[in-house]
């Protein structure tokens, strides 16, 4: 409880001095008045540590991989976070699990937010607006996660003409169109992405069984789509009403059928995705109160199901047998909530926000296994399983912040959010404080400190360190309760000259970490599954280095992260182990040239130290010709590689004289081919001694993308 007392005694102390603040601020002749309001304006939504803003120009310019612009890869290169595997989109801030971060759109939170088993991710930067990216200095009107906020805003189209793109890229194609439906009173915005790829193997498993013939025929395809709508009636300069649509869908099937002496049939069927959908009303009731009033329902989900059916051609076959297979595996979770937030101004010196949210979750995982054999001379054999779980569960908050402009140059944002979560019997309830505070040095430095606890009340269920549609989301439970973090940040903000340079440090304890203690499995446990996780403890703590450079033609930043991320599993081993994630050195450079209009070049340089992995420190030999056992010191004891990877791209643009452009986008992923890590084993030379052995497996990837804009 000791470290809640500091925030809150910070809080009570700067509160006191407010109001003498704000009558010396009042007593200033009419110019520094002005100044003093500019400056509170401009320092209004910077109070917080760990916050990054990027808007939809950025999110769409640059390297794009596969020839599509990826939100999560642009955050990966920033300070504090890690990748884990490569292409993937995983997002592990500041040693969190990558399963800890809250993903909004349009305000609706996401459960699922990747496509192609994580290669990509779901959000569609041809209708993003903007995005806030909080690594620390939570706000208290965010909750639910524990590591980091991911708020991406669409947009709500142009309310006087028509626009539109076509783009077309390695393994997609993109169509983006918005405009008037009443010229500045209604607007749309409407963008649909789908890949290709099984525009290319449809036909060419047709061949493939073309020339096979009758008796062998395969079949398969992936295909990936996602869906955003907008719609915006402006009803009066003070109220209006925005109504969002997403939909993603990624679906994978095989099959495999052969005729021969005896029949096969074998088909496998994956499709996972989410739906999020809302509606909101903003209304200014006055100048010093506004508000808005939302209404989401979101889903994620997955159904995967492979049957499998082979057997000898007649019954009167001598040993005959005959033998079916199936397995279906399904897993969602649907939320509807409600959220009614108010943005308050009573004088120049607070800004509150406060509001209350009510969220119902719905929790399903069901898995049915059927077999059935018969042989000859014997009668036929079934076996029938189904097993699941089904959880309902309740989750309110309320939550109140004020920034306060203490003077000209110190600004305190405290907050406090309450949670409760409910599932029948179990019941949980959390405050949490939050406290961020920026002191304006003079107009080129300023210090910031924060203060924030995150409460988790939901769990990814996953056997594998991987993205996989096989995953599921559990609530909390009397057997898993609910995860707990604190965190404290803080840093010096420099702006001389064209150079920005912030350093920054963060210190996060993380508490009732869940870890899986079974093995490799492709489907997770779904009944009881608390018991196959442990619980543990963890924290993290380093420093970060953020330089930036910009110019009308040239802009360079440089990322670098000193960091240590630690686990404590008392079932697995007694003390602290580095976590897998655990990147000691980060480093990243960033830059962009534009020589001439419609002309531009990046590149991106990446290094890390090696990801960890777990490998036996001492192996005993009965045998020789057997290995009897293999001990292990520590988890995650053997660091891989470093990891380096250089991207380059390029962007030409060219507009017409009826404002249409024409763009070609040129980019290479990992340009001096640099095959990184990604596995690791023991291995045995001739002379049966042990060595470390690892595997690249991401090779150059040259991309080119066309897009047409209108």
């Amino acid at each position: 409880m000791r470290i809640l007392r500091i925030p809150l005694i910070l809080a009570a102390v700067l509160v006191t001095a407010a109001s003498a603040s704000a009558q010396e601020v009042e007593r200033t002749d009419t110019l520094n008045t002005a100044y003093v309001t500019a400056v509170k304006e401009k320092m209004r939504n910077t109070t917080q540590t760990g916050l990054k803003r990027i808007d939809g120009e950025k999110l769409r310019s640059g390297i794009a991989v596969f020839g599509t612009p990826d939100v999560i890869k642009q955050l990966q290169v920033l300070p504090g976070v890690a990748a884990g595997n490569e292409l993937m989109s995983g997002l592990y801030v500041h040693g969190g699990d990558g399963n800890d971060n809250l993903f909004l759109l349009d305000g609706v939170p996401l459960y699922n937010i990747t496509h192609f088993g994580g290669l990509f991710s779901s959000f569609n930067t041809d209708v993003v607006d903007n995005l806030d990216f909080y690594k620390s200095g939570f706000p208290a009107r965010y909750g639910g996660r524990l590591s980091s906020v991911v708020d991406v805003e669409t947009s709500e189209g142009n309310m006087k003409e028509y626009h539109g793109n076509i783009s077309i890229g390695l393994i997609d194609g993109r169509l983006h169109f918005e405009g008037p439906i009443i010229k500045d009173k209604t607007s749309f915005n409407f963008g649909i992405r789908r890949s290709w790829m099984d525009v290319i193997t449809t036909p060419a498993l047709a061949y493939a069984n073309k020339e096979n013939g009758d008796d062998v025929k395969v079949d398969g395809g992936y295909a990936m789509t996602d869906l955003n709508a907008r719609i915006t009636h402006r009803f009066s300069p003070k109220s209006k009403l925005n109504a969002t649509f997403y939909w993603g869908d990624d679906y994978l099937h095989a099959g495999l059928k052969e005729d021969l002496d005896a029949y096969m049939n074998l088909s496998i069927g994956t499709r996972w995705g989410s739906l999020a959908s809302s509606l909101r009303w903003d209304y200014e009731f006055s100048k010093e109160l506004r508000s808005k009033l939302t209404g989401y329902y979101s889903r994620s989900g997955s159904d995967i199901g492979y049957g499998f059916d082979i057997g000898s051609k007649s019954e009167e076959e001598e040993g005959m047998l005959q033998m079916t297979m199936s397995d279906h595996n399904l897993c969602n979770v649907r939320d509807g909530g409600i959220k009614y937030d108010f943005d308050w101004y009573p004088n120049a010196s607070h800004h509150v926000r406060y509001g209350l949210m009510a969220a119902y979750h719905h929790y399903n995982v069901t898995r049915r296994y059927e077999t059935s054999q018969k042989f000859a001379g014997m009668d036929k054999m079934e076996d029938k399983n189904e097993s699941g779980d089904r959880y309902d569960a309740f989750e309110p908050a309320l939550y109140i912040e004020d920034e306060i402009f203490l003077a000209y140059n110190f600004t305190l944002n405290a907050g406090l959010r309450w949670s409760l979560f409910t599932t029948g019997k179990n019941t949980w309830q959390h405050p949490e404080p939050r406290a961020a505070f920026k002191w304006l040095i003079n107009k080129d430095i300023c210090a910031k400190l924060s203060y924030t606890r995150m409460s988790q009340y939901a769990h990814l269920v996953s056997a594998m360190y991987i993205e996989l549609p096989t995953n599921s989301w559990m609530p909390s439970t009397t057997g898993a309760g609910p995860m707990l973090s604190d965190q404290v940040a803080g840093g010096i903000y420099l702006t001389p000259g064209p150079f920005k340079i912030n350093v920054e440090g963060w210190y996060k304890t993380m508490q009732h970490m869940l870890a899986y203690n079974g093995a490799n499995a492709f489907y997770p446990p779904l009944v009881n599954w608390e018991r196959s996780f442990t619980e543990g403890k963890g924290w993290s703590y380093g420093l970060e280095l953020e330089t930036t450079y910009e110019s009308p033609k040239f802009d360079m930043s440089v990322y670098y992260t000193l960091s240590w991320t630690w686990r404590q599993f008392d079932d697995y081993y007694p003390y602290p182990f580095l976590d897998r994630n655990d990147n000691r050195h980060k480093l990243n450079l960033v830059g962009t040239w534009r020589p001439f209009k419609g002309m531009s070049f990046y590149f991106n340089w990446n290094y890390h130290t090696g990801n960890r992995i777990t490998l036996p420190t001492n192996i005993i030999v009965y045998d020789k010709d057997a290995v009897s056992a293999m001990l292990f010191q520590a988890p995650y004891n053997t660091k891989l590689p470093d990891y380096h990877r250089l991207d380059i791209g390029a962007d030409f643009n060219i507009v017409f004289r009826n404002d249409t452009s024409l763009n070609f986008n040129f980019s290479i992923y990992n340009v001096y081919n640099h095959l990184n890590a990604s596995i690791g084993m023991l291995s045995q030379d001739e002379n049966g001694e042990y060595y470390g052995l690892a595997y690249g497996l991401v090779p150059i990837i040259p991309t080119v993308s066309i897009g047409y804009k209108f």
